[in-house]
């Protein structure tokens, strides 16, 4: 009776170890999972924030694409101002490029210019590339020519183009050009003098007006410098 009663005090003993060391596994299992989630929990809230701090990539297009010039091919929103010079090379601007606007007269002097381009905003035809060939008439200063620039400062391309004329005059005309014109980031020189230098063939005896030869390739000048060629 007494090895009995043992055995059953050593029976129960062994049961509440038993209960007792699944129930300690249980509880530390438990726990360890709870740390386990907490700490899946804080990466994930790094990793977002980290996200979040993240600059985006810059997907724009490169800058070059809005800096160069872009000329329609027919000459749609070329504007061209000048004198009797312009009105021969009309025809040939014309066959390269059909809906280019020429306005030339006949006497026209740059004191006219600012006013007339004036005009010709106010009616909505100016365009944004604009060719000024003047000075065959006479002289200007460098305010004058500074002022009508001042006025195109909007425009997204304006070439002034410089003279050929066997008067007084021509040097000053060709000198306030080139100083003139560089202050302004959209205008740029057409050295016309320069690159009709040597080329008596293309001009007329007054050394200024200019045979179908010259006017052509007056105009294919004009179209490069347009094109930034």
């Amino acid at each position: 009776m007494k090895q009995r009663k043992s055995w059953m005090t050593w029976g129960l003993a062994l049961l509440i170890l038993i209960l007792g060391y699944m129930g300690f596994h249980s509880q530390a299992s438990s726990k360890s999972e709870q740390e386990q989630t907490t700490s899946q929990r804080s990466e994930t809230s790094k990793n977002t924030s980290s996200l979040g701090q993240t600059k985006p990539q810059n997907n724009k297009p490169s800058q070059e694409a809005d800096d160069s010039i872009a000329v329609s091919n027919d000459g749609e929103g070329v504007t061209v101002i000048g004198d009797s010079v312009i009105v021969g090379v009309e025809p040939y601007l014309k066959e390269m490029l059909p809906k280019i606007t020429v306005e030339g007269k006949v006497g026209r002097q740059m004191s006219q210019a600012s006013k007339f381009i004036t005009e010709l905003c106010s009616q909505g035809k100016l365009g944004d590339h604009i060719i000024i060939e003047l000075g065959t008439n006479g002289p200007f200063s460098k305010d004058q020519l500074r002022s009508l620039l001042t006025s195109l400062s909007e425009a997204r391309q304006v070439l002034v183009v410089t003279t050929r004329v066997p008067k007084r005059w021509q040097d000053t005309v060709n000198t306030n050009i080139k100083e003139v014109v560089p202050e302004f980031d959209n205008a740029k020189v057409v050295d016309w003098y320069e690159a009709s230098q040597g080329k008596d063939e293309f001009f007329y005896n007054d050394g200024v007006h200019l045979k179908p030869d010259g006017s052509r390739f007056y105009a294919s000048l004009l179209i490069q410098h347009l094109q930034g060629k």
